[in-house]
């Protein structure tokens, strides 16, 4: 982490980076989890770090060269609902605990998060399967969301805002994109 930047201290934060470190393989044992963690700034018992890894779906296994390691088995990860109003209630959740900003111009909405969240984040915005949103490319802190074909930026930017504040699904997200 570079010098003057503190991580975020948020339970949603921490997941994102255990996930970042695990799907990189750089995750064999908690007790090195740990010292990757608090090397960043995470501070985090051994309990909780249990806690996280079960909460967010890792495993402990072996890699392809016998080697301990963990990983995330596919449909275990809380963005894999992927329908109707359980994603959409996930997704609302998700944009109170990691969206920390949102701005917007005529075609792009750009969410802002705590660093290491983006990528989690906008992983949940693709799979929650809105009509309204085209797709979403995701950096360390900061996500260009695009939305669709007729459907105003400035909408879908308040809705985001909207569910920042109150965790509870906008009800544009139901909308169809051509309306």
């Amino acid at each position: 982490m570079s010098e003057g930047h503190s991580a975020p201290t948020s339970r949603a934060a921490r997941h994102a980076r255990i996930r970042v470190l695990i799907q990189e393989g750089r995750i064999s044992s908690q007790a090195e989890l740990g010292e990757i963690l608090a090397s960043e700034g995470f501070v985090a018992s051994q309990g909780t770090l249990s806690r996280d890894l079960v909460e967010i779906g890792a495993v402990r296994g072996r890699d392809h060269a016998g080697n301990p390691c963990y990983s995330i088995p596919e449909g275990s990860h809380p963005s894999d609902v992927t329908t109707g109003s359980p994603a959409w209630i996930k997704l609302a959740r998700m944009t109170k605990e990691l969206c920390t900003g949102v701005q917007n111009n005529e075609y792009l909405v750009v969410l802002k998060t705590p660093p290491g969240a983006a990528q989690y984040y906008g992983s949940a915005i693709d799979k929650a399967g809105l009509e309204i949103v085209l797709g979403t490319i995701a950096g360390d802190d900061t996500i260009a969301l695009m939305c669709a074909s007729g459907v105003d930026a400035g909408e879908v930017a308040d809705a985001f805002s909207q569910m920042a504040v109150t965790g509870a699904p906008a009800g544009i997200l139901t909308r169809p994109a051509h309306t």
